[in-house]
């Protein structure tokens, strides 16, 4: 049977093949994706929608047949949308000239001096309705020209156009490399100039699209279009991003939107720091004319491989930091190395403040290696962090500086509370003695204080007041226990049946067949050869919940739903060889530390130009997401606990849930990228296989144009536009108005 995504994949294609539909879904994990326009991709958390220009779903329909394209398109409102409005104003503007004006007063001492002068004025009074009628028309045409131009009315598509270009424009991080002879900045500064300047050469019949290559590639300036402003803007709207380039999936899109169209052309802005170019140019069609504009030239460049920071398996509340630095230049390079302590607001490094230095030192790096630093209880005064590496050889240039900074939090930790009931397993109180970050407190079975008015184990009001509640039944005399509708997070040592989160059964000397090590509960722990007397076996356990497993079935377990988090351990401490063990301490770290949400493992950054999956806890539908550059992802859906947020950026991101929880997650995004920094490999060059005789870099003979079309080209590029012309109109039109009155011809 097939997935939902597999359902998804199979119905856009089959629309693609019939040119309804020009999406095709890559994977879920990685959102790269081939699209063209009129449809467009929504990107919702891990799920993928597909929508046409108007917002409709056809794959939800019957598959009607695709309506004609209108040959004008309005980008502005719609002539539906305006037309009560101008019926409101025309009504409005006929009642203002239909109510008579008001006469001033003016008190005279005789009348008769002024009655042949109203006599007279009384026969030229069509005159006066005349100028008003033109009065009346004249404001007419002005709120038309006003609506005109709010409908701002545009061609959408010549199919008869002389030229398509593609222009993909390379994002990338190492696109934000310096030039040092370059009067432009960077490389994507002198890319997008070249590409604005390769607009600006359009004539009349040539269209244009834009297509961004970076973690995502999509086509950002819309279908083709021959409006140069609009291509313009995209350009300037455009910003490099701390990803890798997809140049492969930017030519595949870039076919696809040029699939059936006449004098194709494709033009690739980069500086050349991909792979594979041979495989590359086997992807530009032969009908097609292509062009590669390369900027930059290979040099040297110091970049920071990795920086982390991991709390202590022993000590909870001590981290150690993990700093690693390589010289990708030809000669040695002294760096100066400094770890940052930032403010609890600060989502990038701001390098306009002065921040407290935790760390610094000066180091020699020999050419084509990496320095790797450890540091240890470093004094913070604040969860953030960042490393920064900076050149201090005089005679070298680091051009790149994205990737002389890094990120890294420190992840919080709070003794959990826990309550052990146990009749006084020695073994199990010094497992948990040992770690100084646990408050622990134990209390007998037959403690009142831990009963119910039925006599039972109150494990619902335990669980609310303590982060874990531990039930050691290793010597068979813990029994009656409440565990109807409770909520939080519990141990149970060699439960009871009626007692047990699972059906279970018992067993003699079980044989361990295998030890889950992917599992939390199970890290660093080697039990295949654990003598255990006897024990009971789970069923209905899902593989990733079990934790241990014997020939005869699960004998450890987890299990995690909305309000529940527990571990069940199938077997008394006291009738195993467990207790003898350094796993015994082991164990219950990992398991406190599942339970608690906590990693053991290191807190492994994310990686820019990825899809990060972070978990969040249960009950949460849909959270926000502040980004390094503050702006705000709103109402991300959260599916299967976790939330996926796709990261172009570095810096420090902020998950909020949509429900009150005592503090946000945060986590760090570094751009750690060897490929793109590595700015000392050769610039690869593609190269198409046939080129056409006339390009958009070349100026076609000018065509023959209508007035209208040579008084907008008269206009800035910026204006010419048949709304700019309407507004031009309404305004002479006014003006024309303003002097009649005042010259006293219409009042």
């Amino acid at each position: 049977m097939k997935s939902p995504v597999s359902k998804l994949n199979a119905q856009v294609e089959a629309l693609c093949a019939r040119n309804e539909a020009h999406l095709i879904l890559r994977t879920v994990d990685r959102p790269h994706f081939d699209l063209c326009w009129p449809w467009q991709y929504l990107n919702q958390g891990s799920i993928y929608h597909v929508k046409d220009s108007k917002g409709q779903c056809p794959l939800a329909g019957s598959g009607a047949e695709p309506q004609k394209k209108n040959t004008m398109n309005f980008n502005g409102y719609t002539p539906q949308t305006l037309t009560p409005v101008l019926i409101a104003i025309a009504i409005i503007v006929a009642i203002l000239y239909l109510i008579r004006v008001r006469r001033r007063r003016v008190e005279m001492p005789y009348i008769g001096l002024w009655r042949d002068v109203m006599i007279k004025s009384s026969y030229r009074r069509w005159h006066d309705w005349l100028r008003r009628f033109i009065s009346f028309l004249l404001w007419m045409i002005v709120a038309a020209l006003i609506a005109v131009a709010l409908m701002d009315p545009r061609e959408e598509e010549d199919d008869t156009a002389k030229r398509h270009a593609v222009l993909i424009i390379d994002s990338s991080a190492s696109m934000m490399s310096h030039e040092k002879d370059s009067d432009c900045g960077t490389r994507f500064e002198c890319a997008i100039k070249d590409a604005r300047e390769l607009i600006d050469n359009m004539q009349a019949g040539d269209r244009a699209v834009i297509i961004q290559s970076g973690g995502i590639v999509s086509a950002v300036s819309g279908p083709f279009n021959a409006d140069k402003s609009l291509l313009d803007r995209t350009l300037r709207d455009l910003q490099p991003t701390a990803t890798s380039t997809e140049i492969d999936k930017a030519i595949a899109l870039a076919n696809n939107l040029l699939r059936d169209k006449d004098n194709a052309e494709i033009y690739l802005f980069t500086d050349g720091q991909f792979e594979n170019p041979e495989e590359l140019s086997n992807q530009i069609p032969r009908s097609t004319a292509f062009e590669q504009r390369t900027f930059g030239a290979p040099n040297g460049n110091l970049y920071i491989e990795a920086f982390n920071v991991r709390r202590y398996i022993s000590n909870r509340l001590a981290f150690e930091v993990f700093f690693k630095v390589h010289n990708g230049f030809e000669n040695p390079v002294t760096a100066k190395l400094r770890i940052l302590s930032l403010g609890d607001n600060e989502q990038t490094l701001d390098t306009s403040r002065e921040h407290e230095v935790l760390s610094e030192k000066t180091l020699t790096i020999a050419s084509g290696s990496s320095e790797l630093r450890l540091y240890e209880n470093l004094t913070l005064g604040s969860s953030r962090m960042a490393a920064v590496v900076e050149i201090e050889s005089s005679d070298l240039t680091d051009t790149l500086p994205a990737d002389n900074i890094a990120y890294a939090r420190i992840p919080d930790y709070a003794k959990p509370n826990i309550l052990c009931i146990t009749p006084g397993n020695l073994f199990l109180e010094a497992a948990l003695l040992l770690n100084e970050n646990y408050r622990v407190s134990f209390v007998k079975p037959d403690d009142a204080s831990i009963r119910n008015a039925e006599g039972q184990i109150a494990l619902p009001k335990l669980a609310a007041a303590n982060d874990i509640v531990i039930l050691d039944n290793s010597y068979n005399n813990l029994q009656n226990i409440d565990t109807a509708d409770w909520h939080g997070r519990a141990i149970f040592i060699n439960p009871e049946a009626a007692d047990s989160p699972f059906k279970q059964s018992q067993v003699a000397a079980p044989v361990i067949e295998r030890v889950n090590g992917k599992h939390q509960v199970a890290r660093w722990l080697a039990l295949k050869n654990l003598n255990i007397s006897r024990a009971n076996v789970f069923s209905g356990i899902r593989n990733d919940d079990m934790v241990m497993r014997a020939i005869e079935g699960p004998l450890m377990a987890t299990k995690r739903t909305e309000n529940q988090r527990l571990l069940a351990i199938g077997f008394s401490l006291v009738e195993s060889d467990l207790i003898f063990r350094v796993g015994l301490p082991v164990l219950f770290i990992n398991a406190i530390d599942w339970l608690m949400d906590e990693n053991s493992e290191p807190t492994r950054g994310f990686a820019t130009g990825t899809s990060f999956h972070v978990e969040v806890p249960a009950g949460i539908s849909s959270v926000d997401v502040t980004l390094p550059d503050k702006s705000i992802l709103r109402k991300l859906p959260v599916y299967d606990g976790a939330v996926t947020i796709y990261g172009g950026q570095a810096g420090f991101y902020e998950v909020t849930p949509n429900i009150a929880v005592p503090r946000n997650l945060e986590f760090a995004a570094n751009f750690v990228n060897p490929a793109e920094s590595n700015l000392a490999r050769p610039i690869a060059e593609i190269h198409g296989r046939e080129y056409m005789k006339t390009t958009l870099a070349e100026t076609p003979e000018e065509p023959d144009q209508s007035w209208i079309v040579r008084l907008l080209s008269a206009l800035p590029s910026s204006s010419q536009y048949l709304w700019v012309l309407a507004l031009l109109i309404a305004l002479g039109l006014i003006a024309v108005e303003w002097l009649t009155y005042h010259r006293r011809w219409t009042v």
